[in-house]
């Protein structure tokens, strides 16, 4: 067949190249659009698996109705350190951290000063809350958390860059603090970045510190004593499936620290991701039109140059019928000269998508949907399945009637015709 087919290329080599090009461009807009659906919601689902019925984070605040419609949240910094103990009596807590972000620290290291954009402290709880994956060395524990100790980790991204192609362990940090001597700070581990689907309900970290060890001792003086600082809210990692009993249960721990007409409240991480969820339903379905469409041409080509293909190879398909071939051999003959079209086709698409998937997937995430997001992947094995089993069964599905009207001929009108 491909040899049969190859001759008949080969006479006619401009008119077959186009229908190969017009083929591939619609296998290659098929899976582009096929891999971002798959590889975005299949991101989402892992994460999902692993923090979707465990990760939530309770505040104290109520909603009002504003004039006119609509409604407003307000909210109180009430919650405590402290209370990380209560709640983790809870039966349906695994751990409860406070996560304290930054804008951005300046930072010295072997003499050079850098700005590290989000920085965070946090209680040694962190890391079991969001499953931090470690590079290399450890989180610091609840003794350095009580006697703040002047440790940190870093991302990988930023161990990296300070410290390439050796190990950032043991290393030091200083840190200004606010116009005073700088403060000095060992690494003591190194993380991966988290999952970008993250930040959706946390903000991301590339700095950690224990909670209160990065501020100046003045800050925790009031009237020559020290306070107990006030947070805005506290992350929960239940157990599995009992996010919604573990925030039931802090809003009975903690229903002492509700203020006037407000409760302790919950929000869930499952729900944060709705929203990508939904753009990324909108993208496909938006961009899928214009994918079928193009698909849908390029099996019209597919039909045209059959048909064309037919009323030039008349006389042929006369002598055939002559010397007794039946109709079903006809059509599988025209069926398979469609077949070596869509094929060729299909492989060139894909073989493009290959080569462009990662980039032009990242770049439609990142300007439709959330800049920060990092590449979801490039071409996926199920959309390149897909996209190649559409196209193959559309090229035969419009080759069917082009093979039809050949086998309908009878040998005296095709030679007649020719």
């Amino acid at each position: 067949v491909f040899k049969f087919t190859g001759r008949v290329m080969i006479k006619r080599p401009l008119r077959s190249l186009l229908t190969i090009l017009q083929m591939g461009l619609g296998v290659w807009i098929v899976a582009i659009i096929l891999s971002l659906n798959l590889q975005a919601t299949g991101s989402l689902a892992e994460v999902n698996r692993t923090l979707g019925s465990t990760l939530a984070k309770i505040s104290l605040s109520q909603q009002e109705e504003i004039p006119g419609g609509g409604m407003m949240i307000s909210s109180a910094s009430n919650l405590r350190f402290s209370d990380l103990a209560r709640l983790e009596e809870s039966e349906y807590i695994d751990a409860a951290f406070i996560l304290q972000n930054q804008w951005e620290r300046q930072i010295v290291v072997d003499g050079m000063a850098y700005a590290v954009l989000n920085p965070a402290e946090a209680t040694a709880g962190y890391a079991q809350g969001v499953d931090l994956e470690l590079v290399e060395g450890h989180f610091f524990t609840d003794v350095d958390q009580e006697q703040r100790s002047r440790v940190l980790l870093i991302s990988e991204v930023i161990a990296n860059q300070l410290f390439p192609g050796q190990s950032a362990l043991g290393k030091n940090i200083y840190l200004g603090d606010y116009g005073q001597d700088l403060l000095g700070f060992e690494v003591i581990g190194v993380y991966k970045p988290q999952s970008p689907f993250l930040e959706f309900f946390l903000p991301a970290a590339n700095m950690i510190f224990p909670l209160n060890a990065s501020q100046p001792a003045w800050m925790e003086q009031n009237d020559g004593g020290e306070y107990e600082r006030l947070y805005h809210e506290i992350v929960l990692k239940a157990k599995s499936g009992k996010a919604y009993e573990a925030v039931a249960d802090a809003q009975v721990l903690l229903a002492d620290r509700t203020l006037d007409a407000m409760e302790v409240r919950g929000e869930y991480f499952l729900d944060s991701t709705r929203y990508f969820s939904e753009q990324i339903r909108t993208i496909t379905l938006f961009l899928g039109a214009f994918a079928f469409v193009s698909i849908l041409i390029s099996a019209i080509g597919i039909l045209s140059i059959m048909l064309v293909s037919v009323v030039e190879r008349t006389r042929e398909i006369g002598l055939r019928k002559a010397l007794g071939a039946s109709k079903a051999m006809i059509v599988w003959q025209i069926l398979n000269e469609s077949l070596v079209f869509s094929i060729l086709g299909s492989l060139l698409g894909l073989f493009a998508a290959y080569l462009t998937a990662d980039r032009l997937i990242h770049l439609l995430v990142q300007e439709i949907v959330y800049p920060r997001l990092t590449s979801l992947g490039g071409l996926n094995p199920l959309a390149a399945v897909l996209s190649f089993g559409v196209a193959v069964l559309m090229g035969q599905v419009f080759g069917f009637y082009p093979a039809w009207q050949a086998a309908k001929m009878t040998p005296v009108d095709a030679l007649k015709d020719s």
